[in-house]
């Protein structure tokens, strides 16, 4: 098959810039980092009384997961 078999090339229907919501990987960890925080308050308020051992242990799950998230941003970054 040669370059001229190949047929025409279909363009998409719009941008691939349509979206604008892209984040980087910078602005991604400055995001979580903040959700982090925002998490470790409501676990703190749970533990003091406010919340079930349900709550705790889904916040407790979700800080886990979001620090190794971060700790993996925090790594592609060069330690940031």
């Amino acid at each position: 098959m040669t370059d001229d078999d190949a047929g025409p090339i279909e363009q998409l229907p719009r941008s691939d810039w349509t979206d604008q919501d892209l984040l980087t990987k910078v602005e991604a960890r400055e995001r979580l980092v903040e959700e982090i925080a925002r998490t470790w308050v409501r676990l703190d308020q749970a533990r003091a009384g406010t919340g079930d051992s349900a709550e705790i242990a889904l916040l407790e799950r979700r800080l886990n997961a979001m620090e190794s998230i971060r700790n993996e941003y925090n790594d592609y970054l060069g330690g940031t």
